[in-house]
């Protein structure tokens, strides 16, 4: 299960089916969605609680743990995810509204993940994607070590069309529970 993390500024909690709103709406941004392969446009409330209950199902299986990101007020700032693509590596996805943009909420959120996921589960790396037009995400992946692997294609469903992506890759350290003495 995902558990709650707390950082100096944020609370990262499970995702709940009260979230589908709001979810919905940052999802549904714009600026947002464009650089989103797996989100359908429009993306409603009813797609966002089926979202929900789908990641429930990974998450009671270890495959998925997904965080609504919530500001000091308790409003739903963001999203932070990670999903196993295969043994070992999972996939880190995030969104946050664009008006808490360049507040490095981002950076605090997902140093919070990774330093969950270094200690809590088997993931060895994790792999991400970024719009090619979004140094802002580009220089904070770079910024907590993942390394630029090249350019991707990937199919958008909200732009039903192909579009382009940089990948990358991180190794994380052997989790606390598996390291060898």
């Amino acid at each position: 299960m995902t558990p709650a993390l707390l950082t100096p500024r944020l609370l990262l909690r499970p995702l709940e089916h009260e979230d589908s709103l709001a979810l919905a709406d940052l999802l549904n941004r714009p600026e947002v969605a464009r650089g989103l392969c797996t989100i359908p446009k429009p993306f409603t409330p009813l797609h966002a609680s089926a979202m929900i209950l789908m990641i429930r199902a990974s998450e009671a299986r270890g495959l998925e743990f997904v965080w609504a990101v919530e500001n000091g007020e308790g409003d739903v700032v963001g999203q932070i995810g990670l999903r196993q693509t295969k043994p070992g590596c999972a996939q880190l996805g995030y969104a946050f509204l664009p008006e808490f943009w360049g507040q490095g909420l981002g950076r605090e959120a997902m140093e919070a993940v990774l330093d969950w996921a270094t200690r809590q589960t088997g993931f060895t790396a994790l792999e991400a994607e970024a719009h090619p037009d979004n140094p802002a995400s580009l220089h904070l992946l770079e910024k907590l070590g993942f390394v630029p692997k090249g350019a991707v294609q990937r199919f958008s469903l909200a732009q039903q069309d192909r579009i382009p992506l940089v990948s990358f890759h991180k190794s994380l350290g052997a989790p606390a529970h598996l390291a060898v003495a």
